[in-house]
């Protein structure tokens, strides 16, 4: 078990929120590429600490609505279709046209007229951007 530190992470938020606002030496690339890649960590630890430990402790110790140290648990609810062919049919019957309702997902899109004689490129574009990915 790890005892509570927020110093030590408000210490490394602080770092990174300096960096943000003042910049840094940008002459050694690989002092950068090392930060780059902590500060991914960082950001790949900490929300997973966060969801799977910080906040299933908070939730037995908070009720909705309460506020402690600047976090207040609040309450949201997401509606989700639970059935897209009867939703398509309801709006069909509404006179509606699904496509002003519906979001296409490109993969998905793709991937279900792949094979069907459909040339996908006629809706689906492609941007390119460089990203960075710690090596392992």
């Amino acid at each position: 078990m790890v005892l509570p530190e927020p110093g030590t992470l408000q210490d490394a938020a602080r770092h990174a929120e300096a960096v943000a606002d003042y910049g840094i030496d940008t002459s050694n690339t690989r002092a950068l590429a090392k930060m780059r890649n902590a500060l991914k960590r960082l950001e790949n630890v900490a929300e997973e600490a966060r969801k799977q430990v910080i906040e299933p402790a908070l939730d037995d110790e908070m009720d909705v609505g309460d506020r402690v140290a600047g976090v207040q648990r609040l309450e949201r609810e997401q509606r989700t279709v639970t059935d897209n062919a009867a939703a398509l049919e309801m709006l069909e019957d509404a006179g509606a046209d699904p496509a002003e309702v519906m979001r296409i997902y490109p993969k998905q899109f793709v991937d279900a007229v792949d094979g069907t004689g459909v040339d996908p490129s006629v809706v689906i574009d492609r941007e390119e951007s460089t990203y960075y990915r710690r090596d392992e």
